[in-house]
């Protein structure tokens, strides 16, 4: 994909981040443009309306009352070419997981410099995954495997259930029965040794994966 071609897109709820993060991109004078959102509806009506245009999407992990794992895989279903760059503050060894669950394309820390931007965009341009060195070195220190006993599936689901859906919403939302929301839940407080929906919860925030 030659990034001249491609629109570039910084997604992120603080609005001062974003701004100054998209001027950064645009002095790099790679993308055919640059373009800053931080509501959902606004990025789902723009990534339909370029579908068939190569994109970058440089998506924050924090957002107001959720993570924005969620939307690589709406992302990805509505354009093709989306280049998925996660741009995250992010300590915790379990949520730095659960990120690479979703096969991102790069995964920057927001204490990373200028350099690391533009190796990232080169190391990605080449296919290959970039992982900025401030992120490998709490990877480096921790074995990610047995970090986060959920599933990205499962992380979904809680992403719910932390927002107050139902059952029988969630149920909808994910597209699964309300019999498979139940064993999921009851899956994971057995995997983390919980009685309750409230510190299956708390595990998890404490974990950050909500």
């Amino acid at each position: 994909m030659k990034k001249k071609e491609a629109i570039a897109i910084v997604f992120d709820d603080h609005l001062l981040f974003a701004d100054s993060f998209s001027a950064l991109i645009e002095r790099l004078e790679l993308f055919r443009s640059v373009h800053t959102f931080c509501e959902e509806q606004e990025l789902t009506q723009f990534l339909i309306k370029h579908s068939g245009t190569p994109i970058y999407l440089f998506l924050d992990y924090y957002l107001k009352n959720q993570i924005g794992l969620p939307l690589i895989n709406v992302a990805r279903r509505l354009n093709k070419h989306v280049i998925i760059i996660v741009v995250s503050s992010v300590s915790s060894p379990a949520a730095i997981t659960n990120i690479l669950s979703y096969n991102p394309h790069g995964l920057i820390s927001k204490s990373s410099g200028f350099d690391a931007v533009l190796e990232c965009l080169n190391i990605v341009g080449r296919g290959e995954q970039y992982i900025s060195p401030e992120i490998a070195g709490i990877t480096s220190n921790s074995n990610l495997k047995n970090e986060t006993p959920f599933s990205a599936r499962e992380v979904e689901i809680l992403q719910h259930f932390a927002h107050g859906l139902s059952i029988a919403q969630t149920a909808e939302r994910t597209y699964l029965s309300k019999h498979t929301i139940v064993a999921h839940r009851r899956n994971m407080m057995a995997k983390v040794n919980v009685n309750s929906i409230t510190a299956l919860l708390s595990y998890a925030r404490k974990q950050e994966l909500i």
